[in-house]
């Protein structure tokens, strides 16, 4: 990751990054993707948020656990939507996920950790229930494969398997960018009866939500 140059057009003002919690969290809170983000009918799951404290870890069993926040990040938080069931289509399931670090360059190492766990682990364990297989990414630094919007782009896809949504293997897709200091990633998955591009499109307009508020809080002031 990091092999394109800067994006020209967004200079975070160091004047505005955050240093403490308090002003993390306002920060997470800001700019965290809700249901809103996706399009019509998406509502909040349960629970809704995170706990900003967590973070997620994938181990070497390729089973994710939560953990404390390592040294390097100030904060992490995923809100959860869906859209339900109906219309003969299964329910959709999203999360999206915002997390501070200290610095840029901590951010980048976490895209390229990021895009190593699929390398390692292309079936991986959610929860107890939840399952995803068949991984394959992609990444693209600023300028490289069409990116014109972040400093790094990560593109995730491969197969959802929960049986509370339905007996099919059904669609997971995985989008995460870096802003300066800022990730940003959004999952959607299941869905029985939509097409990926369906869920594609969803992610797109949620990620470029959350980009835009990033650059509103964060950029420098021109």
């Amino acid at each position: 990751m990091g092999a394109g140059p800067a994006d020209p057009s967004f200079r975070a003002d160091p004047a505005r990054l955050p240093e403490t919690r308090s002003q993390t969290l306002r920060l997470l809170r800001a700019v965290t993707a809700g249901p809103d983000s996706y399009g019509p009918g998406y509502e909040r799951r349960t629970p809704y948020e995170s706990d900003p404290a967590d973070w997620p870890v994938l181990g070497a069993d390729c089973v994710w656990r939560q953990e404390s926040l390592p040294a390097g990040v100030l904060g992490s938080l995923t809100r959860y939507s869906r859209l339900p069931a109906g219309a003969g289509k299964g329910e959709v399931r999203t999360a999206a996920t915002v997390t501070v670090h200290r610095t840029a360059g901590r951010a980048d190492w976490e895209m390229a950790e990021t895009l190593e766990e699929a390398l390692r682990c292309p079936d991986q364990q959610l929860r107890a229930t939840e399952r995803i297989s068949g991984l394959n990414s992609i990444g693209a630094g600023y300028g490289a494969n069409g990116n014109t919007s972040a400093d790094d782009v990560l593109l995730e896809m491969g197969k959802y398997l929960n049986p509370d949504l339905g007996e099919k293997a059904m669609s997971y897709v995985w989008d995460q960018v870096r802003l300066g200091p800022v990730t940003i990633a959004v999952v959607v998955e299941g869905g029985e009866g939509y097409a990926q591009g369906d869920l594609l499109a969803a992610q797109a307009r949620s990620v470029a939500a959350m980009e835009t508020k990033v650059r509103s809080e964060l950029g420098a002031r021109k």
